[in-house]
């Protein structure tokens, strides 16, 4: 474990929403791009559907600009394939691929359009004798607006939620290289980090595999929260430090390098804070793994004892000496001490639980007041 493995996302964003970004971390913005440009998606849905809408009018009520809608309807089409063909990323990896698959998406467009506009004046062509315009396209026009605005503001709009909650997530790629090479040393907030989110993890595998036995009810949102919490503390810390290492290196003069003195002993005061508080969760996910590996090893001791009469079995009827009675007893004290181990462990885990949730829920509270005398 070096480096973060996953991404941590604000607890206070709906489960649904986190579970469309997690399916999808490919769509998510890293920290150093920054905030997603103008317009949002949100702008462009409205925008396209405004356009589509202000086109149909057009196509319906003046007769001149048809032709010119039309040629712009197939246009707009062959960009969408395009779209697609670049969203899918199977088929193309830069613009010249794009140009190249232009020359099929073009004519396919083309005949599309023409074909959905015969098909709809054998519907609407009545229409055609009382408007001046052309209903077909102008019905094309309305359902590029609904198709349209529809399908960039449908809830699994991955890209969409990314930008809209950028600052609801922390990636592996924001606390730098997300590989085994980065050491300990080069990026000490990412190794922080990888023990917090294995901390959550091990938490998360408990509740999973211990069942009832172990109630991680409350625990568990605390921890999620405190992960989100010291993820972005993490971040700051690490935007913080890399500016001290290069200022340092650019100090021109023992002088400079003295008056950076008091920035890094607020860095190395903040980084053993930091440090402290992961040190207790992660102890804590310690406890929670024991007892996963305790009720692992009381499963497979179980599943020894049930199949120790079957090989009793087989060692009569190959002609050998029998089983003795105290070796299968064995088998049976096994099961009884790993399960004993177990319980105690998820004792241990669940009191340890406990007494981590006290500790989260009074420390922001407690640290507040042990800050203000200083401040």
């Amino acid at each position: 474990m070096s480096h973060p493995c996953r991404p941590t996302f604000d607890p206070v964003l709906p489960a649904r929403t986190i579970e469309r970004l997690s399916a999808r971390p490919d769509r998510l913005i890293p920290q150093a791009k920054g905030p997603p440009g103008r317009p949002t998606w949100r702008e462009s849905a409205l925008a396209l559907s405004l356009g589509c809408t202000t086109a149909a009018a057009l196509a319906l009520l003046v007769n001149p600009l048809v032709l010119p809608l039309s040629i712009l309807l197939c246009l707009g089409t062959t960009a969408f394939v395009l779209g697609l063909v670049a969203y899918r990323n199977g088929t193309t990896d830069d613009w010249a691929d794009l140009v190249m698959h232009s020359f099929w998406a073009l004519p396919l467009s083309v005949v599309g359009v023409l074909g959905a506009q015969v098909a709809l004046d054998q519907v609407l062509g009545p229409l055609g004798t009382v408007l001046p315009g052309d209903p077909s396209l102008a019905a094309l026009y309305l359902t590029s607006a609904v198709v349209g605005g529809g399908a960039i503001m449908r809830p699994g709009m991955a890209a969409r939620l990314s930008a809209e909650n950028h600052d609801r997530y922390v990636l592996p790629e924001d606390f730098g290289r997300p590989s085994s090479y980065a050491t300990r040393r080069e990026e000490p907030e990412a190794h922080l980090f990888a023990r917090l989110q294995q901390a959550t993890d091990r938490v998360e595998e408990g509740r999973r595999v211990l069942g009832d036995s172990f109630d991680a009810t409350h625990t568990l949102p605390l921890l999620k929260e405190e992960e989100w919490r010291l993820a972005k503390e993490l971040l700051r810390l690490r935007t913080l430090r890399r500016e001290l290492l290069q200022r340092r290196k650019n100090a021109v003069s023992d002088q400079v390098t003295q008056a950076l003195a008091p920035q890094n002993e607020a860095v190395t005061r903040a980084h053993k804070a930091i440090s402290a508080r992961v040190d207790a969760l992660a102890a804590y996910g310690e406890r929670v793994h024991a007892a996963v590996t305790a009720h692992r090893e009381w499963e497979q001791c179980q599943e020894i004892a049930d199949r120790a009469g079957d090989y009793a079995d087989l060692a009569l009827n190959s002609g050998q000496d029998p089983v003795r009675t105290d070796e299968l007893d064995s088998s049976l004290l096994s099961v009884q001490a790993a399960h004993t181990v177990r319980e105690e462990l998820v004792q241990e885990a669940v009191a340890a639980g406990s007494s981590l949730s006290d500790a989260l829920r009074s420390g922001p509270r407690g640290q507040q007041q042990d800050e203000s005398p200083d401040t």
